[in-house]
């Protein structure tokens, strides 16, 4: 874990970059429970599985974009689209057991409650977003929901690694 601030936002990046970003541990448990019946999962279930956690969505939307191929001229942007560019089964190759943020937060209380309040942030604003979205009749509703979900993503990795600068 961090304990004092890196020197810039180029080393902040290149540090989680390369970091493990753990998920919440009702969404390894799922996974887990999919992966045992993979043949009878699809894109679908899987994404709407991923989508609640802003981690774990982070995760496949950054494997999706690194494995993107040369012919393929956009991201994928919300889990659904990229889980169904990366497959069922060469996702569960590649994600095997997941860390828990539960577990790498045990000894620290607050910054697991932290860590929660911006979650149920994200969730919130999410959720104004898609209802924004519906009421306009936008077709990108569900991209606007990621965004929105994902948009406090830093604060997130920053109550993970480190929580004693969070705090």
């Amino acid at each position: 874990q961090l304990t004092q601030p890196l020197r810039d936002l180029g080393a902040w990046t290149n540090h989680f970059r390369t970091a493990e970003i753990p998920v919440l541990a009702r969404t390894a448990e799922a996974l887990e429970g999919l992966r045992a019946n993979e043949d009878d999962v699809d894109a679908n279930l899987l994404g709407e599985t991923i989508a609640h956690d802003p981690l774990m969505s982070l995760k496949v939307l950054a494997f999706a974009s690194a494995r993107r191929g040369s012919r393929v001229v956009t991201d994928a942007e919300t889990v659904t689209s990229a889980l169904v560019m990366v497959g069922i089964s060469p996702f569960f190759r590649s994600f095997g057991p997941q860390p828990t943020v539960e577990d790498r937060l045990a000894g620290e209380p607050e910054a697991l409650a932290g860590l929660g309040d911006t979650l149920r942030r994200a969730h919130r604003g999410a959720n104004f977003a898609l209802g924004f979205a519906v009421r306009r009749m936008d077709h990108d509703a569900a991209v606007i929901h990621a965004a929105a979900l994902l948009h406090d993503f830093a604060e997130m990795l920053l109550w993970c690694h480190a929580p004693t600068l969070a705090l």
